[in-house]
Parts: C-alpha cells; structure tokens; sequence
C-alpha cells in the first residue's frame, strides 16, 4: 500500500484485508462442533425421549438414564444412540467453525493495529 491508500501494483485489495485470515481456526472450530455433537448426542436423545415419554403405553416407559441407554442399545444398537446425528453434526461444525473464524476475523478489522494476543485477550 502506498501513502494514499492506494495498492502497490504487486498487492490486491483482498490480498491486503485477508492477509491475517487463519483457516486453522476455521478448522479447530469445525472439528470441535462435530466431535462434541457425536460425543453427546446420546445423551440429547435421552433427553429427548424423556420429554416425549409423556406416560402412555404406546412408548417404552424407562427408569433412568441408564436404563433409557441400555434400552436403546438392545433394542436398535449403536444405530438406535446415534438416530438423528446428521443434521445436529452438520448444524454444530458449521456454526462452530464460522465462529471462530468470524470470532477472530472480525476481532481483527476492528482493531488492526493491535496484536492478536492482546486483543483476543480483552486487554
């Protein structure tokens, strides 16, 4: 860039706002959402069927969370505990990982001047 905002012949625009982009944080977030939805996502169809077991005969009745769990692994295995996964796991990556990518990217277009580590950091 040159003294009068204007781009140096060898610099884009977009070259100069999205030098400091990291797709690594994109990554972590994206890999976050998944792995925390595929590793509680049994325990949110307990609560599920829980919320919908509303005291007829027609659905299962359970004693607990442990029962509910043992119930489903008998009944429909691991296919039973991870019933509805696809949506909740694409839902969660892609918020988690525009998150943080947003999170830090926008955090820098607002204060540019100052280094990642004390911005990020509130100081």
């Amino acid at each position: 860039m040159t003294t009068q905002g204007q781009p140096t012949p060898g610099s884009s625009v977009c070259g100069t706002v999205f030098r400091h982009v990291r797709y690594e944080n994109l990554v972590a977030g994206v890999s976050g959402g998944v792995l925390s939805n595929l590793a509680l996502h049994p325990l949110d169809l307990v609560k599920i069927r829980f919320a919908v077991s509303d005291g007829l005969e027609l659905r299962p009745k359970y004693k607990g969370i442990l029962h509910c769990l043992t119930t489903i692994w008998k009944l429909d295995g691991l296919r039973g505990l991870y019933q509805g996964v696809t949506p909740n796991v694409w839902g969660a990556g892609l918020s988690w990982g525009l998150y943080f990518f947003l999170d830090l990217f926008l955090g820098y277009l607002e204060h540019p001047m100052v280094p990642f580590s004390l911005w990020h950091m509130n100081c």
